[in-house]
């Protein structure tokens, strides 16, 4: 997720040959045509099927924790959080909620990726608008779309940094999403299992298990800076200290430096 006019550097590209991207001044940020919402309930269905189960669980050794959590999305606005240390996380948990439809934020320069940007569109990708006309159309669109209590989904870290050990600093979207809105907030926290001993024959990399906790409601501040800033630093410290509580690896023990190869 990226705040409006703030410039992300990202570690991890998924490709170099990236064709610029201009939205159009009606753009259309959440699109209900149906043929269009039908060509999403399938495309998520086969993304679940590959994506989720098939490299996931069997090959990456995805395992869930929390999902009596789920059934608050039913009755209230949410906005979504998670840590940003894989390709697919953000797949994984809306595979995870599906067939509820989920939208996902997603930088606007990742439309212009060759074929997978077409994908990220329909699976569901919301592109942040860079210029602040549209930002302001966007923002419209995400309260009506949040008052129908669909789930919205910002990575608050902003960038991918693959098997990052510990909950790196968050930007202030997500929070202002949830404080416009009047909706709460749903962490989800990707940890990392040691292998045993059979999976360490032939996987290199630790389990992902995907956590998800508590709902965290706005903290209201003396002014709207503050609202951002209190309830940004709770939702951070309530996923960073359930990370190192619920993680084999654990952040004290790795420098920002440090990979997992």
């Amino acid at each position: 997720m990226v705040d409006n006019n703030k410039k992300v550097d990202h570690d991890f590209q998924l490709l170099k040959n990236v064709k610029e991207v201009k939205l159009a001044k009606n753009y259309n940020f959440f699109n209900h045509n149906p043929f269009f919402k039908l060509l999403s309930f399938f495309t998520v269905l086969l993304i679940k099927i590959l994506g989720f189960y098939v490299f996931g669980v069997i090959f990456r050794g995805l395992r869930i924790k929390g999902k009596k959590n789920l059934k608050h999305l039913k009755k209230e606005r949410f906005i979504l959080v998670s840590n940003h240390v894989h390709v697919l996380d953000a797949i994984w948990i809306g595979s995870l909620i599906f067939p509820r439809k989920i939208y996902v934020t997603m930088l606007q320069s990742n439309l212009g990726l060759p074929f997978v940007g077409k994908i990220l569109r329909v699976a569901g990708g919301i592109p942040i608008p860079e210029t602040k006309e549209l930002m302001v159309h966007f923002l419209d669109e995400l309260k009506t779309e949040l008052s129908k209590k669909t789930p919205v989904l910002v990575m608050p870290e902003a960038s991918i940094k693959p098997y990052h050990v510990g909950i790196r600093k968050f930007l202030s979207g997500a929070f202002r999403f949830a404080a416009d809105a009047d909706a709460k907030i749903l962490p989800f926290v990707y940890v990392y299992k040691n292998p045993n001993f059979i999976q360490k024959l032939y996987k290199k990399k630790p389990r992902i298990h995907l956590h998800i906790l508590e709902p965290v409601e706005v903290v209201l501040g003396e002014t709207k800076q503050q609202t951002l800033t209190l309830t940004k630093n709770k939702v951070h410290q309530i996923m960073s200290d359930y990370f190192n509580k619920h993680s084999d690896l654990k952040e004290e023990n790795y420098n920002e430096t440090a990979e997992i190869n």
